[in-house]
């Protein structure tokens, strides 16, 4: 539906979509998706009237497949942190509590599936931005092997870390979502020769027998009691459906550094010639960002693809003894929706420091490894916010990913608890 999203001064309290329609056959488009002839803002003063000519693939495919866009959904900035609030719109809230963040930054998609405003919802995902907003809204959020579902958008098709990611309530629907938009297309070359998931085909496969690792720390010190009780209780139902859970606890690096330097690096080649003329009109934390992409070296920037590279094997190494990793989704809850982007987090009330060092270090990982990950409901915290657990899986495994969160889902069901702050249905 060709509908402009509202101006900031008529945004509701929490924002998620620009038409509230519920339809089984609706899907909602994260605000950085090219849609054909409906505005695509990347929530920016700069890009407020762009109106693409064309639909993103994954886009296309879901209209081919007979969806209907309900509307556009909130991004931070050109989806460049972990919070969902945008110079264009103002902040979206969480609709279990109105004062926290729902992550993101695809943080619109994840509450207009919460709050039922539509079962299905596109999103990206280059360092978390569908995983920690599913964590934040109790919704499931995958982020499938790199290349499985093709991106046309990203301007560097060969060192790209952007994915696509789908989102709903429950793990079928994510698996329908995933079958309609994956497969091979000749724009992205991650994607060439890649075969059909067949994920709504594996959801109902045999669990019993997977080796699972939980690894309650990626790179991170720190971890909310509540969210490791949660997570490591969901730990004991896969137990219960056959499944050997091995509890690893070395060290691993942080993911985070390689990732800052190749993610600024990338703001910084779009914007950094022209950032004193368009800064007054973007974020400030993104500003930051750009200027500090502006300042790497080439050797910086080399290394940090190295680094990548570094990653990658070690994860790939895990899938030599185990089938299947779990982690938490996120070291803590939901953040005040008002928390600053570049301002410090604390965890378990410790400093905890960098916000996307210390609360997401599960996710931004595999973003540069390209492993697919879900993250799926585990429990609530005694404030009533929800807790995710992330299923990790080796390249490709992305129908057995979604088999264990099914099963999980059976065992530990999560869709009947319905947010709070979701309209009346």
């Amino acid at each position: 539906m060709k509908q402009s999203p509202p101006p900031a001064q008529q945004t509701p309290r929490w924002h998620a979509a620009t038409r509230w329609v519920r339809c089984m056959a609706c899907r909602c488009r994260k605000d950085i998706i090219n849609t054909a002839g409906i505005r695509t803002t990347w929530g920016s003063r700069t890009m407020a009237n762009n109106v693409p000519d064309a639909d993103a693939v994954a886009v296309k495919r879901l209209k081919d497949a007979g969806a209907i866009i309900i509307g556009k959904t909130m991004t931070s900035e050109f989806a460049h942190k972990l919070l969902t609030d945008a110079p264009l719109f103002g902040a979206t809230r969480n609709p279990w509590g109105l004062d926290f963040t729902p992550g993101g930054s695809s943080g619109g998609s994840a509450v207009a599936v919460a709050a039922g405003l539509g079962p299905l919802s596109l999103a990206t995902d280059a360092g978390a931005s569908t995983r920690l907003p599913a964590a934040c809204t109790a919704t499931v959020g995958m982020k499938p092997t790199l290349g499985v579902i093709p991106h046309n958008q990203v301007p560097d098709g060969f060192n790209n870390f952007i994915h696509l990611g789908v989102m709903a309530r429950t793990v079928r629907d994510a698996a329908l979502m995933l079958d309609v938009v994956g497969g091979p297309h000749q724009a992205d070359p991650h994607s060439i020769g890649v075969a059909p998931v067949g994920a709504v085909a594996g959801i109902n496969g045999i669990v019993k027998g997977l080796r699972i690792a939980w690894r309650p720390l990626v790179g991170n010190t720190l971890l909310d009691d509540e969210v490791r009780k949660a997570c490591e209780a969901s730990l004991e139902t896969f137990r219960s459906v056959g499944c050997t859970v091995d509890v690893i606890d070395e060290a691993v690096e942080n993911a985070e550094p390689a990732w800052r330097i190749l993610q600024q690096s990338n703001w910084a080649a779009r914007f950094y010639a022209r950032v004193d003329e368009v800064a007054p009109q973007l974020d400030e934390s993104f500003v930051e960002g750009i200027r500090a992409g502006g300042g790497y070296s080439g050797q910086q920037l080399l290394q940090a693809t190295y680094k990548r590279t570094q990653h990658f094997r070690m994860v790939q190494g895990w899938f030599a003894k185990y089938d299947l990793v779990l982690t938490p989704t996120m070291s803590r809850p939901p953040l005040s929706v008002d928390h600053k982007a570049l301002d410090p987090i604390t965890i378990g009330g410790k400093d905890a420091g960098d916000m996307r060092q210390s609360w997401v270090p599960y996710l931004n990982m595999f973003d540069l490894t390209g492993h697919p990950a879900i993250s799926v409901p585990c429990g609530w915290n005694k404030e009533g916010l929800p807790i995710g657990l992330q299923i990790v899986g080796p390249w490709y495994a992305d129908a057995k990913v979604l088999m264990a969160a099914a099963a999980f889902e059976m065992a530990q069901p999560w869709a009947g608890r319905i947010a709070p702050h979701a309209p009346a249905r």
